[in-house]
């Protein structure tokens, strides 16, 4: 077997290393990847910190063999099943951060100053047997938001090379949102009656309350407790539940991490925001109205007036609603990116009835939604 031009270091013992979080940084701000905020030192952190004995992060450099020289980072998360899990329904998992490697830009210089390479299918073939290897428990490695058109696919389309690949639940529509440099110029993009329903919108819900709207930006510790008492307003204890924990909300304040918002009526809640930012894009995760409030469309006043503020005071470029499908109301002014929720599996019997099983699953929701739809002309 000729030998790989490629081999990986577990570097995660130096992560605290100056230069290498240098580089580190430089890589992730140039990520085209839309989840670069995964890849980057601070989310790294703020895993480390928070880590259950379940999920470790780790990071590794990819080298190019002769001559030796750093290509580039690839940030994993080990992830084990919980304790009482059987290992069969919720089996081990690398999950690649970001759903790429950190590998330069064209034109950007490597460490050692010389061109960078881009990903090639030998050097992910490489880091997929290498892992594989590391973590002899795990059946596969995921990509957890993978666009169709991203340069891994398109290597893993021409050469799937040893393992099984299977989109767990097809190739799905992700929103996004590029924001002007004013909320203004965000407005003239929609209609007249568009914009008179926003604002009649928001008019409606002030009076209802009885005070002016105010939004209050979250990112600090200090606001923290604002931030759960909003939240203890606006979500049932289950709900709650389901959302970042007050120790997980302190790591991602004190990693510069969290951009959450609470709206107020005078001093009562209307609802909250809860979100991530960095290098100039903002992952929404929840608008949670009060609910008292929802039958006002108070979640689209809210989400109005957040937009505001990142085009106005925080000059954000573009917003990551994820994956899902918003109001019809939203629809005009998102983008659309295919992407896939990818596990590259080891190819043995147990992995392959698992494929053909998952596979059917996904089929047939989608022959059901399709009925479904039409259904809808008769």
């Amino acid at each position: 077997m000729a030998k790989s031009p490629y081999f990986f270091r577990n570097l995660t013992p130096q992560r605290g290393d100056a230069e290498l979080r240098a580089y580190w940084q430089t890589l992730a701000d140039s990520s085209s990847s839309a989840e670069a905020i995964y890849q980057s030192p601070a989310f790294f952190d703020f895993l480390s910190d928070t880590a259950q004995p379940e999920q470790t992060p780790h990071l590794y450099g990819a080298y190019q063999s002769a001559p030796e020289r750093l290509l580039g980072l690839i940030v994993i998360l080990h992830q084990c099943p919980q304790p009482g899990q059987p290992r069969w329904q919720t089996p081990e998992q690398l999950v690649v951060l970001g759903s790429a490697p950190l590998l330069p830009q064209a034109g950007q210089p490597d460490p050692a100053k010389t061109p960078a390479t881009a990903p090639q299918t030998s050097l992910l073939h490489a880091l997929h047997a290498y892992l594989l290897e590391q973590f002899v428990c795990a059946e596969a490695i995921v990509y957890r938001a993978l666009p169709a058109e991203h340069r891994v696919w398109q290597a893993l389309v021409q050469d799937p090379g040893q393992l099984l690949a299977l989109h767990l639940h097809g190739w799905r529509d992700c929103h996004y949102m590029h924001l002007p440099p004013a909320y203004a110029s965000y407005l003239a993009r929609l209609g007249a009656k568009r914009r008179y329903n926003l604002k009649r919108q928001q008019r409606l819900l002030s009076e209802q309350a009885g005070a002016a709207l105010g939004l209050h930006a979250i990112e600090a510790l200090p606001q923290l407790p604002a931030l759960q008492q909003a939240l203890a307003g606006c979500c049932t204890p289950a709900q709650r539940a389901q959302l970042w924990s007050a120790s997980e909300l302190r790591a991602l304040a004190q990693h510069g991490l969290l951009l959450c918002y609470r709206i107020d009526a005078g001093s009562q809640p209307c609802g909250v925001v809860l979100g991530l930012q960095r290098s100039g894009i903002y992952h929404l995760f929840n608008i949670l109205p009060a609910p008292r409030w929802q039958a006002l469309s108070a979640g689209t006043t809210l989400l109005q007036l957040v937009l505001g503020d990142l085009c106005d005071q925080r000059h954000c470029q573009r917003i990551e609603f994820g994956y899902g499908s918003p109001a019809q109301a939203h629809q005009s002014s998102n983008q659309l990116s295919r992407r896939s929720h990818l596990l590259l599996l080891r190819r043995h019997w147990r992995n392959h009835l698992l494929r053909l099983a998952l596979n059917c699953r996904t089929h047939l929701r989608g022959m059901a939604s399709h009925l479904n739809f039409n259904k809808s002309f008769f």
